[in-house]
């Protein structure tokens, strides 16, 4: 088996929660050594769920494990002598640093970018904070729905006489993580042209931020501010989240042949026709005009929903896609790590944990014809102590 891409890597991980070890975790899975620091009682997130049945335990949190794939644990006090000078020592040999307190509070611990580009030039900083190391939010604190709001997302999701919402899960964690991962990268290939390292500076509610499609565009362009829309697509309706006969399927017939404005050419059929197996749609008015289903959405509902409450998630996907139309099932878990396309590909693997045991864990998001990502287990607390020289009460 190859090397890793990047196993001429060595990362020290200071971070702990999500988006630090996400990025940390990327770096690991294609070969990176990642030396994982967690203060004595360990990562945070080792106290986070889901565990096998439901029974709290440090070593057998699902959240820690996916983070962690790969990494070596040490565990250090950061407040100690001892504890700096180690890590000091670890970065006089290792390419890149990656922390989620802020430089601030790493100014304290004197390992700052500034406290150490003296002496060590060449090492890359990677600051992973909730708004960033400069300006008047710079020392918030803050997580995932902090950013989501900041981020205009949450604004312009959730009906309009309603509070705003946010998605499920933490997606600004991810999505800073894999900033800070790509952003560490460039500052890997910066060094290799010019010889020195620098600090990049990651913020939850900037990646965020990035992702917020054209709202911003919008105010800049027209000073208008988009309102919520229930779940849909206020410009490309129908394009929305609808049941059907068994589940959900994503609903979006504009790239086959359902445009803005009007559906078809005269004398053609539309793909929407062919789908619904009514060829009175190519004439009635609303779907020849994009803006006319937009604010009549619910006679739109009304026209398409008894088509599918009669029909199965897989009947619509596969016809639909059949026309160029790019519906999807929406899935249960164990419809997702059952399903046959992610199986033909390998995407889910097992991994064996001497605490966890056998496992089922996602698979690296893309594919490396010559260097695979290989997925390793997560580290046990402290387990790599004896191989870095950390005594106990380190």
């Amino acid at each position: 088996m190859a090397e890793g891409s990047l196993s001429d890597l060595r990362i020290v991980d200071l971070t702990q929660g999500i988006a630090g070890p996400y990025c940390t975790k990327l770096f690991a899975d294609l070969g990176a050594e990642v030396i994982k620091v967690e203060p004595p009682d360990g990562d945070w997130s080792r106290t986070l769920g889901p565990f096998p049945s439901d029974e709290p335990h440090p070593e057998k949190s699902g959240l820690f494990l996916h983070l962690n794939t790969g990494k070596k644990s040490l565990t250090l006090d950061l407040e100690s002598d001892t504890g700096q000078a180690l890590v000091k020592k670890l970065l006089a040999e290792a390419d890149v640093l990656v922390e989620s307190d802020g430089q601030t509070r790493m100014a304290e611990l004197g390992l700052a970018h500034d406290d150490l580009r003296g002496g060590l030039p060449n090492l890359i900083s990677v600051s992973v904070t909730p708004f960033g190391c400069s300006g008047p939010y710079k020392d918030y604190r803050g997580n995932s729905l902090t950013a989501m709001a900041m981020s205009t997302i949450m604004y312009n999701t959730g009906h309009p006489d309603r509070e705003p919402l946010t998605t499920g899960g933490t997606p600004a964690d991810y999505i800073a993580g894999i900033h800070a991962w790509i952003g560490a990268l460039a500052a890997v290939a910066y060094r290799a042209e010019h010889g020195k390292g620098q600090h990049v500076d990651v913020s939850l509610a900037e990646s965020a931020a990035c992702t917020d499609e054209y709202n911003a565009g919008m105010y800049a362009f027209q000073g208008a501010i988009r309102r919520r829309f229930y779940s849909r697509h206020v410009f490309g309706y129908p394009m929305d989240i609808m049941a059907c006969k068994d589940g959900y399927i994503v609903f979006i017939p504009g790239a086959g042949g359902f445009p803005q404005r009007g559906l078809t050419q005269e004398g053609t059929v539309s793909p929407m026709s062919l789908l619904m197996e009514n060829p009175e749609l190519d004439q009635n008015p609303l779907f020849q005009s994009g803006q006319e289903r937009m604010i009549r959405w619910r006679e739109v509902d009304e026209l398409i929903q008894p088509f599918l409450d009669t029909k199965e998630a897989k009947e619509i996907v596969d016809f639909a896609q059949a026309l160029r139309m790019p519906f999807a099932p929406v899935p249960t878990v164990k419809d997702l790590v059952e399903d046959e396309h992610l199986a033909a590909r390998s995407f889910f693997e097992t991994i064996d944990h001497p605490e966890a045991s056998k496992l089922t864990y996602a698979g690296a998001p893309f594919r490396m014809s010559e260097t695979p990502p290989m997925i390793n287990r997560a580290p046990t607390l402290g387990e790599h102590n004896e191989e870095f020289g950390a005594s106990a009460d380190a």
